[in-house]
């Protein structure tokens, strides 16, 4: 199926396209929420636990961290809290969109047994209400979407409850005009853009995502996106780790390899030895499979560089939905899984 107006009308009803037009004005909105007061003093290390499209936001937080703050961050993705998790200087961010994740409800009783710090971020649902009961600061953001596609306002409003504990550095606002100009890049009208091209690059193929370190949250969102929007498999890797093991997988099977495209993702800002890394083992790959993308970010900092590639990311994912004649928002599998689990939400 082609990528046309007509087309979209026909498969996206759920209005997948308005959301990531909006998504500029959703990112600037969710750094405007008034968030709550949290004392930085006491605060030795930070655990951001939430999962699916609310776990996102907490990788790009710690990626921002890592190079900024002296207070480590860790992302969970579980039932429970790992065990230095262990008293009231250890922060525990839950992250739900819903307010019903069951991971999430459990990491939050967890951490009120532990006397661990804790402020959530949630439209509302069961943690809102646990929450109130208990007396934990909270962030109330606006319902109604889909969890992936609510990734502004999740995010943001986390990072600004980081910023004001000191991990992460004030954001340059000049960000959400530059989210609005990427995006109109990759709007529909745009006939010729780089999220179709890609798009159309990687329909019927397997998509093999490569990056630094530093992307990984970025790239993480692309395969949570292809998954969930375009109903498709895509993996992803980082370099210096895949240059010493799985640059020794492009031999077999030669039938998967065929139906791979490479894609590396790189910066101007590359460590030169990575920078090194990323042409030597396009050259190796060359030889196996010749068809291989290269992009690079745009953006002065790493948070403008992720969200980038995570707008791009977003569009491809869409247009690649269009082109599997698929509805982009429609979680069949994932409703019925939760079904099975007994009607909670993941």
């Amino acid at each position: 199926m082609e990528i046309s107006q007509e087309n979209i009308n026909i498969l996206d009803t759920k209005d997948m396209l308005g959301k990531l037009k909006g998504f500029a004005v959703q990112c600037k909105d969710g750094y405007s929420l008034p968030v709550p007061s949290l004392s930085s003093t006491s605060v030795k290390k930070v655990i951001l636990s939430g999962m699916g499209g609310s776990a996102i936001g907490g990788d790009i937080i710690t990626a921002i961290a890592s190079e900024s703050s002296k207070i480590p961050c860790f992302v969970n993705r579980d039932y429970t809290l790992p065990s230095f998790a262990s008293d009231e200087k250890t922060l525990v961010v839950i992250i739900s969109y819903s307010g019903n994740t069951e991971e999430s409800l459990s990491v939050l009783r967890e951490a009120i047994k532990r006397k661990n710090s804790v402020v959530c971020i949630t439209s509302g649902g069961k943690i809102e209400k646990i929450a109130g009961e208990a007396g934990i600061p909270l962030l109330k953001i606006p319902g109604g979407y889909p969890p992936r596609c609510a990734l502004g306002y999740l995010f943001f409003s986390s990072y600004k409850i980081m910023e004001g504990i000191g991990v992460v550095p004030p954001i340059d606002k000049n960000i959400f005009t530059k989210m609005e100009q990427w995006i109109e890049k990759f709007i529909p009208e745009k006939h010729s853009n780089l999220a179709r091209n890609l798009a159309e690059k990687m329909y019927n193929r397997i998509g093999l995502l490569y990056s630094n370190n530093r992307f990984y949250p970025a790239t993480t969102r692309w395969k949570t996106q292809l998954a969930e929007n375009s109903k498709t498999f895509a993996f992803i890797n980082v370099l210096p780790e895949m240059n010493h093991n799985e640059i020794m997988s492009w031999r077999y099977p030669e039938w998967f390899i065929k139906k791979c495209l490479p894609i590396f993702i790189v910066s101007n800002n590359e460590h030169p030895r990575v920078d090194l890394r990323f042409e030597i083992t396009k050259e190796i790959i060359f030889k196996k499979q010749p068809e291989i993308i290269a992009l690079t970010t745009e953006g002065e900092s790493l948070l403008e560089e992720l969200f980038y590639l995570i707008i791009l990311g977003d569009w491809v994912s869409f247009y690649l939905a269009i082109l599997n004649s698929v509805d982009p928002t429609e979680i069949q599998e994932i409703d019925l899984l939760k079904q099975k689990m007994g009607g909670g939400h993941l």
